[in-house]
């Protein structure tokens, strides 16, 4: 006689990361609601489908995966994430001069999101199997340790520029290197992949296409960070700068109101996306955007908890790349918003209408509440 297989139940998980996320879901609804009604109802519903899918996958990965079973699988994802960015560039959309997006029926998935959440995956499989070389081995022999983390992030990073989607090189780059850094790789080898980066950027940004150069140099004039910039002017980039300052700066400390809220009536373009948090700031006042801000970074520091607790290293690394990759969305899109940094075209996560960013953010967020379960056999 087979004897059954022990089941097992949650009897605890992190709270306060789970009461994070879905506040910040509950006000991405609301703001939806809220920026929606001036422009198209069925993008709320659209939202709302979404959402309700997002909670549900959440649900499944965090009450049924084993993560340690699925572990041989990430190489099957970076494939999957490799054949998805490339079926876009041949068959995607093509929005404001770039391929992002691929519709299969009534869906439409940009896989540069999922790539980055494959590498994240992936690195965390692979710096856990390699720490005992990671922080003592020489720069040559350590080149050839990771040399299949190099080659599959050169692919996917060179088919998302392809699609010119910057801000998601911008962030995985950032998330990637963090997680290296957290692993123990040694800060000069951290030095010399930021000057890299750094010189690939600017030869980016002077060589590539006109409208990153236009972006960069109107920043340069209207950053917040010049305290003599002249009022902005009316080309699209400028004309977002001035718009999302107002919206900002009217809000004062309680904001004007849902009713008095004038960026969303088709001054700001991108609301309900890139300048979210501008509308938040406008209607709900500076109490309004740094409780947003807020809950993004409890969840944030929550996250590099439950890291700091696993003793398995794969589990620890995970949570070290989610919590960067969602987080650092979070200071690109607010610094975008207030004129700190140059527009990126990046969403808030779990509050800016999008339903692959949502998704993805949703599932990161299971794989953390997953991780933080402790569990008990029937």
């Amino acid at each position: 006689m087979k004897k059954n297989k022990s089941i097992q139940y949650i009897v605890s998980y992190d709270k306060v990361i789970l009461i994070c996320y879905l506040s910040l879901c509950l006000i991405g609804i609301l703001m939806m609601l809220d920026i929606t009604s001036m422009q198209s109802m069925s993008m709320f519903y659209h939202h709302l489908v979404y959402l309700i899918f997002s909670i549900a996958v959440l649900g499944i990965i965090f009450y049924f995966l084993d993560l340690e079973k699925l572990r041989p699988l990430n190489i099957l994802w970076i494939i999957l994430s490799i054949a998805l960015l490339i079926l876009v560039l041949i068959y995607g959309s093509t929005v404001k001069g770039g391929k992002r997006s691929i519709r299969f029926g009534p869906l439409s998935i940009q896989p540069s999101f999922l790539a980055r959440l494959a590498l994240i995956f992936f690195y965390a499989g692979f710096l856990a199997k390699k720490q005992a070389i990671i922080n003592t081995t020489n720069f040559p022999e350590l080149l050839k340790e990771l040399a299949p983390l190099l080659v599959y992030t050169a692919i996917i990073f060179v088919l998302i520029f392809m699609e010119k989607h910057l801000s998601t090189l911008i962030v995985g780059s950032a998330t990637l290197l963090g997680m290296l850094y957290y692993a123990g790789l040694r800060k000069r080898f951290v030095l010399a992949i930021i000057i890299v980066g750094l010189i690939a950027g600017i030869f980016i940004i002077n060589k590539g296409d006109e409208f990153r150069s236009a972006r960069i140099e109107t920043y340069k004039v209207y950053s917040l960070f010049n305290p003599h910039r002249p009022e902005p002017g009316n080309s699209p980039d400028e004309y977002q700068v001035r718009e999302s300052l107002t919206a900002l700066t009217s809000g004062q400390i309680i904001g004007t109101g849902v009713a008095r809220g004038r960026a969303k009536h088709n001054f700001l373009p991108e609301a309900r996306t890139d300048y979210v948090y501008s509308i938040i700031g406008e209607e709900f006042g500076f109490i309004g955007a740094i409780i947003v801000l807020g809950l993004h970074a409890l969840l944030f520091f929550r996250i590099l908890k439950i890291a700091s607790e696993q003793d398995n290293l794969y589990y620890k690394y995970l949570c070290v790349g989610i919590a960067l990759n969602i987080f650092l969305n979070v200071l690109l899109n607010t610094g975008v918003a207030m004129s700190l940094l140059p527009p990126t075209g990046n969403t808030l996560p779990f509050i800016s209408y999008g339903g692959t960013a949502l998704l993805i953010d949703s599932m990161s967020i299971g794989v953390v509440l997953n991780i933080s379960a402790k569990r008990r056999q029937l």
